[in-house]
């Protein structure tokens, strides 16, 4: 009789609530972490009105009314809202009204990261941020978890989207910081925000508001200028101390960065994702040499809760032009934008674009296509030419008068928007092929330097 060979039971997987297979909900506090800013705002909103200031009992009813009114809803999302690991991704239920589920692949996970806002680090709760793959920035977040639960379902996600080798690398590098590249000052922080066109024009339309209500007596009203000072407060808040601190380090998976006071964020970035680039210089910054840079990357690029605005990673929030050419270098490795040979609109164009028609431009090489635009605030789009999906051309009613066209780039959702303004219609024709042609060249070369699949 055939001997039998001892029996390697499988290791059982983590126990605990992290586990919850039929769905299990998030910590109860998570509404009035959520939603404590909003209670906030109202009892601002009620101090400011001068006939409920002059009626304690009213105003101090309303408040009671708006704080039972947000935990209940905050209740109710609570307690409608689930989540469940499945053999191939985690599962998330929410809404009681409208119902959504979000089923998020292991596969498609890219990094994972335990968060602590400053509300949530004081409850000693934390959430994930998890890096996805065609995902928007808020499909990847799930909180509020015990920071010891956060820990655990971090590392549970890890080995299922990349194994146990690949969970044990990422842990060894989140545990040790890399060398840093660049550090941006917060004194530049606040200066370069500070001098942003949106900060300058709200200071100095509230300073106007303010002389005009109390020298002029023309009886505004200094609440009318609560929009205008936060104008002034919210860009200092979300650049100086959402970017304090900002760190720029290599690492073995891509570059990374680190940002934040108190909520402290990071993020890494892989080359292979990078879809496109967005140099942002407004016109202050242009004469102090200053520059922001965004990228479109495949997983980040999306809508904030709350935001229209489309924004892509942060590679770096305000540098100068040394830094800025230093960190283009490290995403696309020989690329040199004072290289690149802009081609100029055509005079004709200022009939559309009065003054801004000299600042529109585009011009191209082996890796890239790139234009630029505006005048108070200088936009210059990069473009990888692999990652191009499509190229359009398109023409309005007076541009057919003028025998102008424009020449669309289109690349995935993100901040990068590469047009070629107003080029004239045989040369956004030709573009328009020339384009093409460029990208299927640039994406057959990269396939033909895969490793076979098979």
């Amino acid at each position: 009789m055939a001997g039998v060979g001892p029996v390697t039971e499988p290791a059982p997987e983590p126990t605990g609530p992290v586990l919850e297979k039929t769905g299990a909900r998030l910590h109860p506090l998570t509404p009035f972490v959520k939603g404590w800013g909003y209670f906030a705002v109202a009892a601002v909103a009620l101090v400011n009105n001068e006939g409920l200031r002059s009626n304690l009992e009213i105003a101090g009813l309303g408040l009671i009314a708006v704080l039972i009114g947000g935990i209940l809803l905050g209740a109710l999302s609570w307690w409608f809202t689930k989540w469940q690991l499945t053999d191939d991704a985690i599962r998330v239920d929410s809404g009681f009204l409208f119902r959504r589920t979000r089923i998020i692949r292991f596969d498609r996970i890219q990094a994972i990261d335990v968060a602590q806002p400053l509300l949530a680090r004081m409850l000693g709760m934390a959430e994930l941020r998890m890096d996805v793959a065609g995902g928007g920035k808020s499909d990847g977040k799930l909180s509020y978890f015990k920071y010891a639960e956060a820990g655990d379902l971090r590392r549970i996600l890890l080995v299922r989207a990349k194994g146990e080798q690949g969970a044990q690398q990422q842990e060894q590098e989140q545990e040790r910081e890399p060398e840093a590249l660049l550090v941006v000052p917060t004194n530049r922080l606040l200066g370069a925000t500070l001098l942003s066109s949106t900060v300058v024009a709200s200071a100095g339309a509230l300073i106007w508001l303010i002389v005009a209500t109390m020298v002029f007596d023309f009886h505004i009203g200094l609440f009318a200028g609560l929009p205008l000072l936060l104008g002034v407060v919210s860009p200092i808040w979300k650049q100086v101390v959402g970017n304090h601190g900002f760190t720029l380090s290599q690492t073995e998976h891509g570059l990374r960065t680190k940002r934040g006071l108190f909520d402290v964020q990071r993020q890494t970035i892989p080359p292979g994702r990078v879809q496109g680039l967005l140099i942002t210089e407004p016109i202050i910054w242009r004469l102090l040499g200053w520059a922001r840079v965004e990228l479109d990357i495949a997983g980040v690029a999306g809508k904030e809760d709350g935001e229209d605005k489309l924004e892509g990673a942060q590679l770096l929030p305000v540098g100068e032009r040394g830094e800025v050419n230093a960190v283009l270098s490290r995403v696309l490795p020989g690329f040199h934008l004072d290289a690149i040979e802009l081609q100029r609109a055509p005079e004709r164009a200022k009939w559309l674009r009065p003054i801004g028609w000299r600042y529109l431009a585009y011009g191209a090489d082996e890796q890239v296509f790139v234009t630029t635009s505006g005048w108070i605030s200088r936009s210059t789009s990069i473009v990888l030419h692999h990652k191009t999906q499509s190229v359009r051309l398109a023409q309005g009613p007076i541009q057919r008068r003028l025998n102008l066209a424009d020449v669309h780039i289109d690349t995935p959702v993100g901040p990068t928007n590469a047009v070629a303004r107003h080029r004239s219609a045989e040369e956004a024709a030709w573009l328009t092929q020339a384009q093409a042609h460029q990208a299927r060249q640039a994406r057959q070369a990269i396939e033909s330097t895969r490793p076979d699949q098979s």
